[in-house]
């Protein structure tokens, strides 16, 4: 393969994902360039000529069915997608990201954004069914090391609360992530959340729990606990 067919192939990898993700590796189903434009941000005349490179490479399939057309990939597009997923699960799989059990953070004040989303019913919702329990109404800050964090992240799963709109404005999507908060012996089940919209700095962890952390976890501004 020459290197601009490679170079090519990058660019066109984020679409052959979408399609993946969208039909699945072995299955066909209808989906229609409107939609692919809206799903990757694209414009319709870039979502067509991008399907039809990636047809021209070989890396999809096309059927027409009474439904409407109805995409696929083939062999070479599933072979693609395995060799990116061994070489991202070689990466993720590194020793120095296996040891990110835990995480070590300075409790500081906040500036009341995380009470803001933490009271908002639609999030408010979806933070109690990840957490078990109605959350309290606030969250506590955590000062961290930006790549140790970010590292640790890696380490967990991703959970989305997606966003929604109102009569009045639009409130974005959240990342979730499951950890718990310890300081000495005692350990509380909690909540590290990333809104798509947030003021915070990288080295803010923004945790919630059903319980007031500084209260049951004895802890002021300035005190260090443990992220794990």
């Amino acid at each position: 393969m020459s290197e601009k067919s490679e170079n090519n192939l990058s660019d066109q990898l984020p679409l052959l994902l979408y399609i993946a993700n969208k039909v699945g590796l072995t299955s066909t189903d209808v989906l229609s360039t409107v939609e692919i434009a809206q799903g990757m941000s694209f414009s319709q005349q870039t979502a067509s000529r991008k399907m039809q490179e990636l047809e021209d490479q070989g890396l999809i399939k096309k059927e027409y069915s009474p439904e409407g057309l109805r995409i696929g990939l083939t062999d070479k597009g599933i072979n693609i997608l395995k060799e990116n997923f061994k070489f991202m699960k070689k990466i993720f799989e590194t020793p120095s990201l296996k040891k990110s059990k835990k995480i070590t953070g300075m409790v500081t004040s906040g500036i009341g954004e995380g009470k803001f989303y933490v009271q908002i019913q639609k999030y408010n919702q979806e933070f109690e069914k990840l957490l078990g329990k109605t959350p309290f109404p606030g969250t506590l800050n955590i000062v961290v090391d930006k790549d140790d964090y970010k590292q640790f992240l890696l380490s967990k799963d991703t959970i989305k609360v997606e966003g929604f709109k109102t009569n009045e404005r639009t409130f974005g999507m959240i990342l979730c992530y499951r950890i718990k908060l310890q300081k000495g012996n005692k350990q509380i089940d909690a909540i590290i959340t990333i809104p798509e919209r947030t003021s915070h700095p990288e080295n803010i962890a923004e945790i919630i729990a059903p319980v007031y952390l500084r209260k049951e976890l004895n802890v002021e501004d300035n005190d260090r606990v443990e992220i794990l």
